[in-house]
């Protein structure tokens, strides 16, 4: 799709999850300066954010029951698929990723056959690509692992099974996305400071990419402009980082020592799906140097990011 000037009608669904939200606040805010003149249409399930639902054509519904009208009605130019049905339980997240599939399934047939077909942008994740031996870029085979390993099912509508159609496909697959509500709080920040010890998991050597929430919201909204039909973007901020070296950093920040969380302590603690994502080895690169040299990012210091991101949580608590 061209610029966000040239759009009238923009749908994010899944406007009220983590990445969805921040995607939908930067779009109002763009409407509100002027950048995007058009409509912006968002669904949400379950969680109930009044600014979203005040600023922008709000339905509630689930993925899966989402009526084919709205988009006659209300046509877009731009989709953004940010909704993942989610689980706890590894039971519970096949389960929901074959009601994602359905789901996924009826809505590609839905974009298919509108009168002008939208560009859409479909938000995975890294750990679709496994535990790589080296830094991964686009072209590298998908071999999912912990929660991805499930939810790789549900994706195929938008990504395996659009190739060859007349349907504009971009997927997006963002690493480990930092922000207040995200990971950082429930397996960093939180422990630390019950503990007095930062923790890292399992030898601390494994590879993270890391990218804040508002970056992965500003590369996904930039995919949509300047990315190309059937391609995928991995979304990252800095270069690759240990997860020892991640820690320390907090550390620093904290005034707190790191400690080993050894792998049998984390799956007794968290299972096996937690487990094997903490101690994932999935840095990531991009083959689309001009479409990220072209990127400006919001967040360009790994130390600031997670000094603002403890700052925020330290207020909240």
């Amino acid at each position: 799709m061209g610029t966000l000037q040239q759009q009238k009608e923009i749908w994010v669904l899944g406007s009220t999850g983590y990445v969805g939200a921040q995607l939908t606040t930067m779009l109002i805010q763009k409407r509100q300066e002027g950048v995007f003149p058009g409509r912006i249409s968002t669904l949400g399930h379950r969680t109930m954010l009044p600014w979203i639902m005040q600023r922008t054509n709000f339905f509630m519904s689930s993925l899966g029951k989402l009526q084919r009208q709205k988009f006659i009605d209300y046509p877009p130019d731009t989709v953004f698929h940010c909704a993942r049905l989610a689980g706890k339980t590894d039971r519970s997240r096949r389960a929901a990723a074959k009601r994602g599939y359905q789901a996924n399934v009826r809505l590609r047939a839905i974009f298919e056959n509108l009168p002008i077909p939208p560009t859409m942008v479909y938000c995975s994740g890294t750990l679709m690509y496994g535990n790589t031996g080296s830094i991964a870029d686009e072209e590298q085979p998908l071999s999912p692992i912990a929660y991805a390993r499930a939810y790789e099912y549900a994706e195929r509508p938008f990504t395996e099974e659009a190739k060859g159609t007349i349907l504009d496909v971009r997927t997006a697959r963002p690493a480990w996305i930092l922000g207040s509500d995200s990971w950082f709080e429930y397996f960093f920040y939180r422990p630390a400071l019950a503990s007095g010890f930062v923790p890292y998991y399992g030898d601390g050597r494994q590879q993270m990419s890391i990218i804040s929430v508002e970056d992965c919201a500003g590369q996904l909204l930039h995919v949509s402009t300047h990315g190309s039909k059937g391609e995928s973007y991995n979304l990252f901020g800095f270069a690759p980082i240990s997860q020892l070296e991640f820690a320390e950093k907090i550390g620093d920040i904290l005034g707190l020592d790191v400690r080993q969380v050894d792998a049998k302590e984390l799956v007794k603690k968290h299972g096996k799906t937690v487990a094997e994502a903490l101690t994932s080895n999935t840095p990531v690169t991009t083959m689309h140097s001009e479409w990220k040299a072209s990127y400006k990012a919001v967040d360009c210091n790994l130390d600031l990011l997670i000094a603002k991101t403890v700052k925020v949580l330290t207020e909240r608590s």
